[in-house]
Parts: structure tokens; sequence; C-alpha cells
């Protein structure tokens, strides 16, 4: 086994897997511009790209010039988004040199290199258009979907709608890089648009502008707030303030969807008595005061990972709990409907999981419960309510046509499903998305929608975030392993990827409690020794060193207790 190699010779035989990322170019500098850091490719993986093997200057940091003319050629609501996320970016490089501070990056000569960022559509870009020969594809592109040409004589970003050109943006900085001095852009000629169009990272907290634009970097368009980030029982004041901040974003920029879930069914909180009046309006007017502070595209209301029971007072109206939950949903999708009729409402049952859960099993002694719930949810006439599930079961590492169609046989076949993607758990370190779906899996999606369990504001969520994005982005193209090694050169620089690799040997793609009991810790440790070396970046290095003594210490524990 890996585990019981000597680091050496595991970092030895990973040499010829990390060189999947292609060496850097001498003279350049990977982290001189900070996360991500330069890893000469474009992550999410875009649908069609060329590398070139050369790169164009942009400016001279010692010489103190800007060797490009940079124009956004664009009016429209993410203008402002598009210049601050390019001028934070660049002002990474001119940071480094005194001789550029002050000049502003549109300063340059009218006839240096032009870098220009425009609709595809807008008469602005048509000269670019022609000269790059790019009319056809323009007209190909779709939803989200945007052009990048690096050339010796020029950069054009062309964005087929108002998302797209935040999107080529982000794929244009990723190939900015420091070379001798100079600040570059690596050759390329992409065609790009994503299969999921709504996208969306889970957090229990609201996070801030940062965020955000992180999110939009990444192309990560979508924001969900769960669990204790919203509770049902009302909204207290921060939780309004940080409403208003998501909602002044997604107004200003329109780049971004926001999804509020609520559980009421009792995790972390008390659970709603739908025979409650009280209870039931004070729900609803939760519902509304959150769609009047931000836009909100998605309303999910949850019951996962609990028992369904009947409430006190729901006992008097109702039968059975899913006959409780049906009617409070109708209440709920009335109330959605009649603030914003494109809002979408989605149920998340306790009976989330399909064919393959232990629920499902003749030995559960509460299967005819369970079977009883889901007759019931079945028989909801309101097939516009989209139900969640995560596949065969809560982490479902493949999902084929068969699972589809049992758990579309559960719920009524009228009935959508929205998937909640749980491949990510435990806050396990440096787990990449490595998951295998049927072809075609977006059509089986209502709305074109992913929901990714990530907790995504640290930095272990926002590597799985990054990865898991590449898959929703283009199923098609994923290759987990280049994946995972271009996630550890952004995050952690190039030099890093041989040693993450060994880690990830170790790692491997089985449960986290299976690496935490069988790991090899002589071989662990060196690995994250070699890794804390080569890492540009402190943060994953020392996230993983935490796991390490988490698991010195579970072992210390369980061999100091004594012998039954």
């Amino acid at each position: 086994m890996i585990g019981r190699l000597p680091i050496g010779i595991v970092l030895v035989a990973l040499a010829a897997v990390a060189a999947g990322q292609e060496a850097l170019p001498t003279g350049v500098d990977a982290g001189a511009l900070g996360r991500p850091y330069y890893s000469g490719a474009i992550l999410p993986t875009p649908r069609q790209a060329e590398y070139g093997d050369d790169s164009v200057d942009l400016a001279d940091g010692p010489g103190g010039a800007w060797g490009c003319r940079i124009a956004v050629e664009y009016d429209g609501p993410a203008r402002d988004l598009l210049i601050r996320l390019l001028s934070q970016r660049l002002g990474q490089y001119t940071g480094q040199f005194p001789e550029l501070a002050g000049i502003p990056f549109d300063s340059a000569a009218p006839d240096a290199l032009p870098v220009v960022f425009a609709l595809v559509d807008d008469r602005r870009a048509r000269p670019f258009l022609r000269r790059y020969g790019l009319r056809k594809a323009a007209r190909a592109l779709e939803p989200e979907g945007y052009l990048l040409e690096i050339r010796p004589d020029g950069v054009f970003c062309g964005g087929r709608d108002n998302a797209g050109l935040v999107n080529g943006l982000a794929s244009f900085l990723q190939l900015v890089h420091v070379r001798d001095g100079r600040l570059a852009a690596r050759c390329a000629s992409v065609r790009d648009w994503p299969t999921f169009l709504i996208r969306y990272t889970s957090e229990y907290h609201l996070p801030g502008e940062d965020f955000f634009d992180w999110m939009m970097l990444n192309k990560i368009n979508g924001f969900g707030a769960c669990y204790p980030g919203m509770r049902w029982e009302g909204l207290s004041d921060d939780k309004r303030a940080g409403l208003e901040a998501i909602g002044r974003y997604i107004r200003a920029y329109e780049t971004m969807h926001f999804m509020v879930q609520f559980h009421i069914g009792g995790r972390g909180g008390r659970a709603v008595d739908c025979g409650n009046p009280d209870d039931v309006g004070r729900l609803l007017d939760t519902i509304a005061e959150t769609m009047r502070l931000c836009p909100t595209q998605h309303v999910m209301v949850c019951y996962d990972d609990v028992t369904p029971e009947l409430q006190p007072q729901e006992r008097g109206k109702f039968e059975r709990p899913a006959q409780a939950h049906g009617w409070v949903m109708e209440r709920v999708y009335e109330a959605v409907k009649a603030i914003d009729s494109d809002t979408v409402v989605s149920f998340c049952s306790p009976h989330y999981q399909g064919r393959d859960h232990r629920r499902w099993r003749e030995s559960n002694p509460r299967l005819p419960e369970t079977l009883e719930y889901m007759e019931d949810l079945h028989a909801w006439p309101n097939a516009d309510i989209r139900i969640v599930w995560t596949g065969p079961v809560t982490e479902s590492r493949s999902i084929d046509l068969r699972d589809i169609e049992h758990y579309r046989g559960l719920i009524g076949e009228n009935k959508q499903l929205v998937y909640w993607d749980n491949t990510w758990h435990y806050h396990q370190p440096l787990r990449n998305f490595h998951a295998q779906y049927l072809d075609g899996f977006v059509e089986y999606c209502a709305d074109r929608t992913s929901y990714i369990n990530v907790n995504g504001v640290g930095p272990i969520g926002r590597f799985f975030a990054v990865t898991a994005n590449d898959y929703y982005w283009n199923p098609e193209g994923l290759d987990a392993g280049r994946t995972r090694r271009l996630a550890v050169a952004q995050f952690m620089g190039p030099r890093a990827v041989p040693a993450a690799e060994a880690f990830y040997a170790l790692r491997g793609n089985d449960y986290n409690v299976f690496f935490t009991r069988d790991v090899d810790l002589d071989a662990l440790k060196s690995v994250l020794s070699e890794l804390e070396r080569t890492s540009i970046d402190p943060e994953l290095p020392q996230y993983c060193w935490d796991v390490y003594e988490g698991i010195v210490k579970k072992r210390a524990e369980a061999q100091a207790k004594p012998q039954q």
C-alpha cells in the first residue's frame, strides 16, 4: 500500500502525475500576485481552450510603464464590478513596483497593446470580432458565455451577456502572471459557457462583498444561506444587515443568485407546528421580509435529518406528517409567488436520499412509516414545488438513471428534482470533487441548477467549491485529477502539487473515518512537512496539520481506554 512507502518514494512516484501540471517558464513568479497563484491554465475547465507557449506583456514594473491600453467598452450593470476586480488584481502587481505606483492602467499610449472587454453584440466589439475572426463563435455562445483571445497583437474578451463578460474577465485574470519584472498574460483562445446555469454554494453565515467577489472570480454564481444562517422564527438585526448587503450586490451587478433555506423540522431549533397559525404566520413573515430585503431566486424549506412526527396542534388537523408538510408548503408557495412569481420553491423531506440508502432496506423497522410519508408526498398536487434529493445516498459519488427513476417513482413523475450535492463531508482536507454522474445529468436537475454543500468561507471549503464548480461548469470536461492539481497550484502554488498528490495518495477517496483510522502517521507527517515547505500560502497546510493533530489525539485517547 502506498501509505506504507517511504515519503521519498511516494513523491518520486507521483512526480509523473504532478507533471500534468505544466512546469512554469523560466522567470515566472507564481506567487507574485497572491491567490489564485498562477497555474498557467483556467479553472473551471473551459469548454474549448487552446493555450499558447508564449505570452504578451501588459506592464513593465521596473520601467514604470503600462504596455497595454485597457478599455472596458461596456456600460451595463457589471461595469463597476469588472473595473474593481481588474483594478484589485492589477493592483497586486503594481504594489510591488514603486515605479508604477499611482499610474492608472488606462494611461497607456493610444497605440499600446489593446485589451478590450465588451459584449459580443455591442457595436464596439465588431472591429475585434472581425479582426480575430470571431463572428461565428460569438453567435454560438450560450448564456453566461464568453470569448477570450490573448494574442501578441491584442486581447479581446467578449461576453454573451452581463454575467458572461464577468466570467471572461475571471478567465483572463487567471492567465495573468509576473515574469522577470513584467506583468504578462499567457496567450490563449477560449470559447466557454456553463452547463449548469446556477451553481449555488452554501454557508452558515451571511458573508460580505469580498466573498462574493471571490465567487465571481471563480465563476460560482449562487449563494445559499442555510441552517444557522437563517431561522424561520424571524430575522435578527445582523441578519437584516447581511441580507441588505447581499441585495445591494445582486441589484448592483446582476451576476449573483440568492437562495434562502429555512429548516422548519426542528434541526437546530424548534419545529414549525403546521397546525398553529402563529407558527405558520411567523414563517411566512420571515420569508416575506427576507425577499423584501434581498432579491431571492430560490426558497428552500427543509425537514432533512429529522424524524417526521406530528406536532401538538397538527394532530387535530392532519393524520400524518407529510400531509401537514404539504399543507404548509402550499402556504409557502402562495406567499412566495405573491411576492415574486419567478422565485423557485423547493422542499427537502426527511427522506431525501434514494434507493441505496439504508432507510429503504427491508430490515429497517421504520420502513412502513417512510413509505407512507413518500406516498403522501407523491399525492401533493402542486408539481411546481421542486423536490430536493442528494442522489442514492447522502454523499452520492455516482448517480445513474436507475437512481433517478427510483426517486421520481417515490415523489411522482410530474415533480422536478433539485440536486443537493453533499459529496464533500466532514471538512475533509484537500478533498476534491470526484463523483461520476450520468451523461446529461443537468437535464434531470430542475432549472439547470446545482446546490453544493460546501461552507466555502474557509480555505478548505473554498478548495472543494472550486473543484466541484469545475464539474458543474463543464461536466464533459471534468478530469478530477487535473482539477485537483490545478486547484492546489492556485491555492498553494505549483511547487506544492507533488506533495499534495502524495497527501492525496494517503487520503484517497474513502470516507474520512477510514482515512483517520488507517492512515500511516509517519508517512502523513512527512507528506505534510513537504507540503508546508513547498506551499506559498500557509492556510491549507495548517488545516492539514490540524487534521493530523486530531488523528494523533484520537488514537492516543483510544489507546488510553481500558480494554473491554
